[in-house]
C-alpha cells in the first residue's frame, strides 16, 4: 500500500498552511477536520529560486509571525535554522564538498587534509548512512549514536568506532557552524576501551644495520630515514631531494603540508654517517634528480606514492631468509628516540628532532625502560641498578650480544654530537639559507662510493 503525504489545507493568511495528522477525518474522506494541526509558512529564496518551508507551529498566527524573521535571514545569505534540516545523506555530501574547497575547517581552524577528507566520507558513507542516512540530522539523537557504536564494537576495534564517532563530530560541528542544527548526538557517546599494543620492538644500533644491511637500497632507504633519520611514513614517502641538504649533511622534514602531522612536525635533523651513506648512493642511483623528484619513490608510477605495505611485505621476505626479526617503520622511530635517550641526549633536542609535541619518550614507558633494554649487559657484567630487571621483548644484537651502555655511547658518539652542531649553528641553517631548498645540493665529499667499490666523482651543477 502507498502510503501518501499528509495533507495540507490554506488558511485565511496567504503563504501559511495547516498540516493535519493522519488520523483525522478530512484526510481520510475529506469531510471536515477532527484534529488539531500544526501550522507552517514558506518564503521564497530569491538566492536558490525555490520556497523554504518554516518550522510547524501551534497557531496559524505564530507561523505567519516567522516569515518576515526567516525571509530577513534568507536575504543575508543565512541558512535559517527554521528551513527543514537536510538528511544526513546530503549532509555528508555538502561537508565533504565544503571540506575539499576548504571551506569547513576541523576543530583546530584548519583545513582538513585530503587524507582525512577521504577517511572521514569513506567511514560516514560505510558505517552511518546505511542505518541512519535518511533520517534528518536534526532528528538523529545520542541513543541512536549509542546504538550504532553498540552494533559496531562486536565487529570492528576501538580505534576504528572512535573514527566513525569523531567523523560524526565533524560534520555536526559543520551542521552548528551553519545553524542547521542546534545539537551534537556524537557527544559524550560512550565507546569501548582501546586496547593499545605497546610497542616492545626496540633494535639496538647493531642490529638495525644488519636489518637495513639485508635490504636492497631502495628498500634500505625507507628504513633509515625512519631509524636515523626518525621520520614518520608520510614524510618519508612524500621526502624530495630538494628537502635533503647533501651538503651541510641535513633532512627538513614536514615541508609539504600533508606530511605535517603536528607544527613540531617541521624540522630540520642531521643525518648520521650511516644514513647519509644511504641517500648519497641513491641520489647517484636515481642518476643524480633534480628536485622535484622523490627521495623514496614508487617502483611503478612517478605519479603515486611509494606503498608501505608493498614495501613492509619485501622487507619481511628479505627478513626471514636471513633469520632477522622483522621491524615496522615506526618500530624504527621508537627504536631512535631510545637509542638518543640511552646515549644521553637532552631530551629536549630528541623531542625536536622526533618531531613530537613533547619530549620524545622512548617505547615501553620511560628512560627506565629504555636504558632497561639497550644498557643490558652480556652475562657476567652488571649492569645499572635501575637496569637490572628481566623485560619482555628484549632482542639481542646482531652479533647476539646485549649491548652495554658505554658501547652503546660509543657507537652513538657521532649522532649525539651531530645534534649538538645543529643546535649550535641553527641560525646557520635557518637564517644564512646554508640549507638549500631550491636545488638539490651538490655531494659534499669528493669521491663517493657507488655500492661496488669504485670511486664516483660527484656532478659539477
Amino acid at each position: 500500500m502507498i502510503q501518501t503525504m499528509p495533507r495540507d489545507t490554506r488558511t485565511r493568511y496567504q503563504g501559511v498552511f495547516a498540516r493535519h495528522q493522519k488520523r483525522c477525518q478530512l484526510e481520510q474522506d475529506g469531510t471536515r477536520c477532527t484534529c488539531k494541526p500544526s501550522y507552517w509558512a514558506k518564503v521564497y529564496d530569491r538566492a536558490r529560486q525555490r520556497p523554504v518551508p518554516t518550522r510547524r507551529f501551534a497557531t496559524a498566527e505564530a507561523a505567519r509571525n516567522a516569515c518576515p524573521d526567516l525571509q530577513a535571514r534568507l536575504d543575508r545569505g543565512e541558512t535559517p535554522i527554521q528551513a527543514r534540516p537536510p538528511r544526513l545523506g546530503e549532509a555528508r555530501e555538502r561537508f565533504v564538498a565544503a571540506a575539499r574547497e576548504g571551506r569547513a575547517l576541523n576543530k583546530r581552524g584548519r583545513r582538513y587534509k585530503p587524507r582525512a577528507i577521504d577517511n572521514i566520507e569513506e567511514v560516514l558513507r560505510v558505517h552511518v548512512e546505511p542505518r541512519l542516512g535518511r533520517r534528518r540530522i536534526a532528528e538523529i539523537r545520542r541513543g541512536d549514536v549509542q546504538q550504532l557504536v553498540d552494533d559496531l564494537t562486536p565487529a570492528m576495534s576501538g580505534s576504528r568506532i572512535r573514527a566513525v564517532v569523531n567523523a560524526l563530530r565533524s560534520l555536526y560541528r559543520w551542521a552548528q557552524d551553519r545553524e542547521l542544527v542546534q545539537h551534537d548526538p556524537a557527544h559524550r557517546v560512550r565507546l569501548p576501551a582501546m586496547a593499545p599494543k605497546p610497542i616492545e620492538r626496540i633494535a639496538s644500533p647493531a642490529e638495525f644495520a644488519a636489518l637495513v644491511g639485508t635490504l636492497p637500497l631502495d628498500d634500505a632507504l625507507p628504513y633509515a630515514l625512519a631509524g636515523y633519520g626518525m621520520g614518520r611514513r608520510a614524510q618519508i614517502v612524500r621526502l624530495r631531494w630538494c628537502e635533503v641538504d647533501l651538503t651541510v649533511g641535513a633532512i627538513e622534514w614536514g615541508v609539504e603540508w600533508e606530511a605535517a602531522k603536528y607544527d613540531a612536525s617541521h624540522r630540520v635533523v642531521p643525518c648520521a654517517p650511516p644514513l647519509l651513506a644511504l641517500l648519497k648512493r641513491a641520489y647517484i642511483a636515481q642518476g643524480r634528480p633534480d628536485g622535484e623528484q622523490r627521495v623514496c619513490p614508487s617502483r611503478y608510477s612517478a605519479t603515486v606514492l611509494l606503498s608501505s605495505s608493498g614495501l613492509a611485505e619485501r622487507a619481511r621476505e628479505r627478513w626471514a631468509a636471513a633469520e632477522l626479526r622483522p621491524i615496522t617503520l615506526q618500530e624504527c622511530r621508537h627504536s631512535a628516540a631510545t637509542w638518543l635517550d640511552a646515549a644521553g641526549v637532552s631530551p629536549k633536542v630528541a623531542s625536536v628532532a622526533h618531531g613530537s609535541l613533547r619530549a620524545a619518550a622512548p617505547a615501553g614507558g620511560g628512560p627506565d625502560h629504555a636504558r632497561a633494554l639497550h644498557a643490558r649487559a652480556s652475562p657476567g657484567h652488571r649492569a645499572c641498578p635501575r637496569a637490572a630487571g628481566q623485560l619482555p621483548g628484549l632482542s639481542p644484537g646482531a652479533d647476539g650480544r646485549s649491548m652495554t651502555r658505554r658501547s652503546l655511547r660509543r657507537s652513538l658518539r657521532t649522532n649525539s654530537e651531530a645534534f649538538a652542531l645543529l643546535f649550535a649553528r641553527r641560525a646557520t641553517v635557518f637564517e644564512t639559507g646554508a640549507f638549500n631548498r631550491s636545488a638539490t645540493s651538490p655531494v659534499a665529499a669528493t669521491r663517493l662510493e657507488d655500492g661496488g667499490g669504485r670511486a664516483v666523482a660527484p656532478r659539477a651543477r
